[in-house]
């Protein structure tokens, strides 16, 4: 049997090995309480990951978009450009083409013009035509006239021959 210095000595050591059991304790159940806001920690972090991913897809999908509206703004632009482009050739072609009606006004005016004074030519072409026409009877009619004159001077001579014989 133990003595009791012994048994005291043991109730001591007793006493510090609960004293420590407690410490452990104490220690485990921060331990415990510090896993616990790990996993608590780990699972936020496995949402906040997953919400990360789902914002970073989207983030991806957003930026093709964007590269797609890019590209169809750039085609947007060149077509523009391609239409300015066609605006400045069909301005010009009208500008010719009013250059060219503002000649072809021009030259039907003179075309006018000149079917006026062909017609006045004619006209006078006509009226010249009628006095060559009278001018050849008058002179027909002056031959004849001259003709008879003559041969009513022969007449006439042969009579006053006969007379004077």
């Amino acid at each position: 049997m133990l003595s009791a210095a012994q048994l005291q000595q043991l109730m001591a050591e007793n006493e510090s090995l609960q004293v420590q059991i407690q410490d452990l304790n104490y220690i485990l159940s921060e331990r415990e309480q510090e896993i616990a806001e790990l996993k608590t920690n780990t699972a936020t972090d496995a949402e906040l990951r997953s919400l990360l991913d789902i914002q970073y897809d989207e983030l991806q999908l957003m930026q093709n978009r964007i590269g797609k509206h890019q590209q169809k703004a750039a085609g947007a632009e060149e077509r523009e450009f391609e239409l300015q482009q066609e605006l400045t050739q069909a301005v010009k072609l009208e500008q010719q083409y009013r250059d060219l009606f503002q000649q072809y006004t021009y030259i039907n005016t003179q075309l006018e013009d000149i079917q006026a004074e062909l017609a006045k030519v004619k006209k006078k072409n006509a009226m010249l035509q009628q006095i060559v026409v009278r001018i050849g009877e008058m002179e027909s009619t002056v031959e004849n006239i001259t003709m008879e004159r003559d041969e009513l001077k022969a007449k006439l001579t042969a009579l006053e021959k006969l007379q004077a014989d």
